[in-house]
């Protein structure tokens, strides 16, 4: 009973967007900006990620702690809080209104998770094991061992950037200065609108492109992966 409870839970919200299905998708300004948002953030959350927790689980530096401290404290603060900081820095550097500085502002949002994933993961697998990798070159050591043990964190890291990339309006509105369209900023304008035409576009290119990179990713680890063990054999 509980099992189907759960599975009603998850799938209500998709209840009656699998009774309707846009005609066409248009692709536009709004469109282009959230796959490129959603493609660049999540390599460098990626990058940025595994490197961070990778210098926090072998540096020997006093400023562990501090760096440490600094890099997982907004996980507990609510973006909302930090919002208008943000605004003001951004503004200083005349960054509001512009692709970088929305690419900013939500890279600032997803990157403390993405290293707490990395780290968890490279934690579970331990420190004896990577420190045997530690006489590799930086890119053998990621393309060889890394990649292949941290593959579904790496997914997980890209999904949960992706969704979180996705799900922000007010902070895009706001940094953007209503100049950088989304799919999620036009969203919540045709709903304003009434245009549900639209609507139903822009939720179909919410859910598609997760799953789109989910299964791009399954197929890249798979043939990568592949590839190793033929290198190796």
């Amino acid at each position: 009973m509980s099992r189907i409870l759960t599975a009603g839970l998850i799938l209500f919200p998709f209840i009656g967007l699998f009774l309707a299905f846009p005609a066409a998708f248009s692709w536009d300004e709004a469109f282009g900006n959230t796959v490129i948002y959603v493609i660049i953030l999540g390599f460098i959350n990626v990058w940025l990620g595994i490197g961070t927790a990778w210098w926090l689980m072998f540096t020997e530096s006093r400023w562990k702690t501090s760096v440490e401290w600094f890099t997982f404290l907004p996980l507990f603060i609510p973006v909302m809080a930090s919002m208008f900081g943000m605004y003001i820095a951004l503004a200083q550097l005349g960054l509001v209104g512009t692709h970088i500085g929305v690419g900013l502002v939500l890279l600032v949002t997803t990157l403390p998770y993405s290293i707490r994933l990395a780290y968890n993961a490279m934690y579970v697998i331990g420190r004896t094991l990577l420190e045997q990798t530690l006489m590799l070159a930086p890119w053998t050591r990621f393309g060889l061992v890394l990649f292949p043990l941290l593959k579904e964190t790496i997914r997980t890291i890209v999904l949960f950037s992706t969704v979180i990339v996705l799900s922000q309006f007010v902070l895009v509105q706001l940094i953007g200065a209503g100049l950088v369209p989304t799919v999620t900023t036009r969203l919540y304008q045709s709903y304003a609108g009434n245009d549900v035409s639209l609507a139903l576009q822009n939720t179909w290119v919410l859910i598609l492109v997760p799953v789109l990179l989910y299964l791009g990713l399954g197929g890249l680890f798979g043939i990568w992966i592949r590839l190793v063990k033929g290198r190796l054999q």
